[in-house]
């Protein structure tokens, strides 16, 4: 048990509770020590340290770490995201395996890197993501098929309702990961780097035989995306210090041929977690996750992990009490019977008297004006802002400032006025005007109401920047704009050219829409991939593209032949013609209709045989059991296997499935015997059963037998 004892030490008793029991779910046997003086003096053996370091034990690390032996890791657990504190950690020992950040850390997660540390099996995007997420892959050899690889994850990301903002992080930590894999991890057979002398400019001609491997996987609340490449040359310290420099150095930029420093430190200021898998000489495995409910991006695990298993082949493809007391004040009231109101004073009654004699002498005096007006008559002007606004005084139209102003005649003096001024585009404004009949002037300036500008782009999916600055994503309506201005929009979109316009605002309160379309990149080609009935899923080259069901617009490589497949339940797949398309080609269409059919499930008792189903592209060298969906018709099953097993079967296919199981059994010619074939003489022949006579003769060819095979026996001949 000692291999796999697991110490824990923590200075909060309820917080080291819940470290072990995520540590037990890894396979440990764990220990718990709230101090290092728990742990007493000495070396330590262990598997596995996981270290809290926060209050006291802030530091305790420099003090535990020199005490350990044999091949024992740490784990960190950090108070919070630093990442200059998660450098420095794992710079202070190479037996610094991972760190993880204690603000709202998943426990699970410190289960699964306890486990990669325990048990050495780390390789896998399935590793990273929740059960039933589907993994995707790709494969990635040259500079062309890394710009359409970003922009299928960026799609299939969109697909996925990731927001924009998440999205350029995942394609700007995927274009580092695989410029890493494809220009800075080949190496030749003395284990120097291929490309370490070349520019960048003339290496993204260049490629290399062995591909890089791509995964991504969403589940909603995460994105992981890992590249692997077939090397193994990525070393702790080399990340180490890259990162090192980026934080403490005024050059940041490693600005030799193969450098990668930058990159590196972007990253992991671009995902919640960055996992280095090594297998050297075999592999390395950069993944990152992006935490997509978290308000900011940045890193909460960390962790660079050496596989210990023979990988190489596979790779190679408390209850609260309430304090006593009230919170506020109370007041207590006498009983109703207690309280005696005593009669009111006269002098009270004299006063309220007085009182209301005087109301009522303000309100003649307020009222008398109207009750016996002067009839002194009086213009006023009333100046808007904009011109032409139309001017109503007490509810009717008192006419249209055309110029800006409008004399309005007639006003008696002293009466108050309620006038309202609108204009098409403006908020209504209301104001009450008590003329003087001393050249009355009154300004009214009207608020404009905001432009609506509807923006898209075609394909839809771009980053918009409004003046250089960015605004969001394609499609979207901003109401920010200043009315009648003139703004400059650009356009961005992995796999397709920047475009720039010049967009006139509209007038306050009007509405445009204004569509971009947007011309692919010189390197690819766009195709509307059709199909009959829609909905079908569309595969390119074999690869079955994450998230894309017909109609659909898809971005291939210019110059290099296109085979797409078309799948749909209960329908024959569509293989359809190969085609080269152009650099930069736009408006090709390619698609048809999808046959309904039947499934042919197709069986037999021999091992390592394949079946062919002629007049079927997509049924080709089967590896039995296996299921052919066919149309209605005649076919051929043709069947090959070992020791010569040769046979074919004719079927037809109507509104119904079928099963055909191709039988054998063996024939082995006896001493002096021997067999007689068509296809020459052999020492052991599969037969099937009840489709051939089988003639057994002699050196010479004599005294001829016919020999009966049953399914699966064998037959000696003698």
């Amino acid at each position: 048990m000692l291999a796999k004892r697991v110490i824990v030490v923590s200075a909060e008793k309820a917080y080291s509770r819940q470290l072990a029991t995520a540590l037990k779910a890894a396979g440990g046997t764990v220990d718990s020590h709230a101090s290092l003086e728990s742990l007493g003096k000495g070396e330590l053996q262990a598997a596995l340290v996981v270290m809290h370091l926060d209050g006291e034990l802030s530091a305790a690390a420099a003090e535990l770490v020199p005490r350990l032996t044999g091949d024992a890791r740490v784990i960190a657990v950090l108070p919070r995201s630093n990442l200059p504190a998660v450098v420095d950690i794992m710079q202070s020992s190479e037996r610094m395996a991972g760190i993880l950040v204690a603000e709202e850390l998943d426990l699970r997660e410190l289960s699964a890197m306890a486990t990669r540390v325990l048990n050495g099996d780390i390789f896998g995007l399935e590793k990273m993501v929740r059960w039933g997420a589907q993994v995707h892959s790709q494969l990635v050899g040259d500079y062309q098929e890394k710009a359409l690889c970003i922009s299928h994850v960026s799609e299939f990301a969109e697909n996925m309702g990731v927001r924009r903002k998440y999205r350029e992080a995942i394609e700007q930590c995927l274009d580092e990961m695989l410029m890493n894999a494809l220009y800075d991890a080949p190496v030749d057979e003395a284990g120097k780097q291929i490309f370490s002398e070349i520019p960048t400019k003339t290496r993204i001609s260049l490629r290399v035989e062995q591909k890089a491997v791509v995964q991504y996987a969403c589940d909603g609340k995460t994105f992981a995306v890992s590249v692997r490449d077939a090397f193994g040359t990525l070393e702790r310290g080399t990340v180490l210090k890259y990162l090192h420099k980026c934080l403490h150095s005024e050059q940041q930029i490693d600005r030799k041929a193969g450098g990668a420093g930058l990159g590196l430190y972007l990253m992991v200021n671009s995902a919640t977690t960055v996992y280095f898998n090594v297998l050297p000489g075999v592999a390395t495995e950069a993944l990152c996750v992006f935490d997509l409910e978290a308000p900011k991006l940045q890193i909460e695990h960390f962790g660079f992990f050496t596989e210990k298993i023979d990988a190489a082949g596979r790779l190679a493809a408390g209850q609260s009490r309430l304090l006593p007391g009230t919170a506020h004040p109370v007041e207590r009231r006498r009983s109703q019977q207690s309280i005696e109101a005593p009669p009111p004073p006269r002098s009270i009654i004299a006063v309220l008297t007085l009182a209301i004699i005087a109301v009522l002498a303000l309100a003649l005096v307020a009222a008398w004006p109207r009750l016996f007006p002067s009839k002194k008559l009086t213009d006023v002007t009333i100046a808007t802002v904009p011109k032409g606004a139309t001017v109503e005084v007490e509810g009717k139209n008192a006419g249209t400032a055309t110029d800006g102003t409008l004399v309005v005649h007639g006003l008696e003096v002293g009466r108050a006025y309620p006038i309202v001024v609108k204009a098409d585009g403006y908020e209504a404004k209301t104001d009450v005007v008590q003329p003087t009949g001393k050249n009355d002037r009154v300004g009214f300036d009207l608020k404009a109401l905001a432009a609506a500008v509807e923006i898209d782009s075609q394909p839809t999916g771009a980053s918009i920047e409004i003046d250089g600055k960015p605004a969001g994503t394609t499609p979207l309506t901003l109401m920010t704009l200043a009315p009648s201005s003139s703004v400059s929009i650009t356009f961005k979109k992995s796999g397709y050219h920047d475009a720039t316009s010049q967009l006139a605002v509209p007038g306050p309160g009007k509405t445009m829409r204004f569509v971009q379309p947007l011309a692919v990149s010189d390197e690819l080609a766009r195709v509307k991939v059709v199909s009959d009935p829609p909905g079908a899923q569309v595969s390119l080259n074999g690869q079955m593209l994450a998230g894309v069901t017909t109609p659909a617009e898809v971005l291939v490589e210019a110059g290099k032949p296109a085979r797409f497949t078309l799948t749909l339940a209960n329908h024959v797949p569509l293989t359809l013609d190969p085609f080269t398309p152009a650099r930069g080609a736009e408006g090709i269409q390619k698609g048809g209709t999808l046959k309904e059919g039947q499934t042919l499930h197709i069986d037999t008792n021999l091992d390592n045989a394949k079946v062919t189903v002629s007049g079927a592209p997509h049924c080709k060298d089967l590896v039995p059991p296996a299921d052919c969906m066919l149309s209605p018709g005649s076919y051929i099953i043709d069947l090959t296997g070992p020791q010569g097993a040769h046979a074919q079967r004719n079927v037809t296919m109507a509104a119904k499935a079928k099963t055909e199981k191709l039988e054998f059994g063996y024939v082995e010619a006896g001493q002096g015997k021997k067999l007689v074939t068509p296809g020459g003489q052999v020492a052991k022949l599969a037969i099937e059963v009840g489709a051939h006579t089988v003639t057994v003769a002699d050196e010479n060819g004599n005294h001829p037998a016919n020999v009966r095979v049953k399914p699966g026996a064998t037959v000696i001949a003698n």
